[in-house]
């Protein structure tokens, strides 16, 4: 497990995703995830600044389970494209947090960075 700037906890995470940006879909497969945004190999590329819709896909169809974000193009590099998240829903929190506290194996400091990021959020609003 390893820390990003802003002190999430982000974890390796192998998945398939799409990415939706400006009339176009891009597909890709996440590699690593946190609170705050996720990793994506893909040869596209999307400029960073662009707002993203992504759907994390956590199992197969028919009926899939999926994580839904709204976010931004964060990072553009070779191979790949990093993004912040901006808005989720209640249940693609729930996954998420689920994913993260298993695979980092401490929900008590997950839930802790994410208090702290929405006591900062709102204080910088």
């Amino acid at each position: 497990m390893t820390t990003e700037k802003r002190n999430f906890s982000r974890v390796d995470f192998r998945v398939s995703a799409l990415l939706q940006a400006e009339g176009m879909a891009v597909k890709g497969e996440v590699t690593d995830v946190s609170l705050h945004g996720l990793y994506m190999e893909t040869q596209e590329r999307i400029l960073v600044g662009t707002p993203v819709e992504v759907t994390i896909y956590l199992s197969a169809a028919p009926d899939p389970v999926v994580i839904n974000v709204k976010g931004t193009v964060a990072r553009l590099v070779e191979g790949g494209i990093g993004c912040a998240f901006d808005k989720m829903d209640v249940e693609s929190f729930a996954h998420l947090r689920s994913i993260i506290s298993y695979q980092g194996g401490d929900e008590s400091k997950v839930m802790a960075e994410f208090s702290e990021y929405v006591v900062k959020k709102m204080h910088d609003e």
